[in-house]
């Protein structure tokens, strides 16, 4: 069997799971899984289970997220074309690339506090030529003022409260998304109104590596 034939199957069996267990409805989010290959984002010694619906470890103790979890954020995410997205945890870039996927000619704007991991995703994203992410070297939990307001924000590491300068930088009608919480988290999807923060969905039961920075775990 082929090399890329091997990978397309096991894609196709991943989204079978992931559809049969509730956590993949959306076929703009199906359709982005299917172009944009795990594989090519997860170092080369984790290659033969890029397609398990499960966290891998990357550098610097960090990990690429589970496909479920990344499925569950992007849907929950509402991602329309042309918005602008900002992600804190940039990790191996795949999600990013899902996400720039979706928002079409919009930009994703990605901020990530490890070098090297900063790096390892620009290199990723390079080879399959998306040039809509733009990967920030920083502190995520200040987020990335320059490119405020942002349509969307999603935080992919734990904080026991979502830091406020990105509130602060969301835009009027526009959603964040956090896991928040200790040990374990729970995923919060917040609105933006006139009116203030309002919750739009909030589920328990998930484990995230820590947000560190100004505004992250001490």
């Amino acid at each position: 069997m082929s090399i890329e034939k091997k990978y397309h199957t096991a894609i196709n069996d991943l989204i079978i799971h992931l559809k049969n267990s509730k956590f993949l409805t959306d076929t703009r989010v199906e359709s982005a899984l299917r172009n944009i290959p795990r594989h090519k984002f997860v170092p080369e010694s984790e290659l033969d289970y890029a397609y398990n619906n499960e966290p891998l470890p990357l550098m610097k103790n960090q990990t690429i997220s589970q496909p479920g979890v990344v499925t569950r954020m992007t849907e929950w995410l509402d991602v329309r074309e042309g918005q602008k997205i900002l992600e804190i945890g940039t990790g191996s870039g795949w999600q990013s690339a899902i996400l720039s996927y979706l928002v079409g000619k919009g930009d994703v704007y990605s901020v990530e506090r490890h070098p090297e991991l900063a790096k390892f995703a620009q290199e990723n994203l390079k080879k399959l030529n998306i040039d809509n992410v733009h990967v920030v070297l920083g502190d995520g939990s200040v987020g990335y003022p320059d490119e405020s307001p942002y349509d969307r924000i999603i935080i992919t590491a734990a904080c026991t409260e979502i830091p406020l300068p990105l509130i602060d930088q969301l835009d009027e009608g526009g959603l964040i998304l956090a896991p928040v919480g200790d040990s374990s988290q729970s995923l919060v999807l917040l609105q933006k109104t006139s009116k203030g923060m309002i919750e739009i969905k909030n589920q328990s039961k998930y484990v995230f590596v820590p947000l560190h920075g100004k505004f992250g775990k001490k």
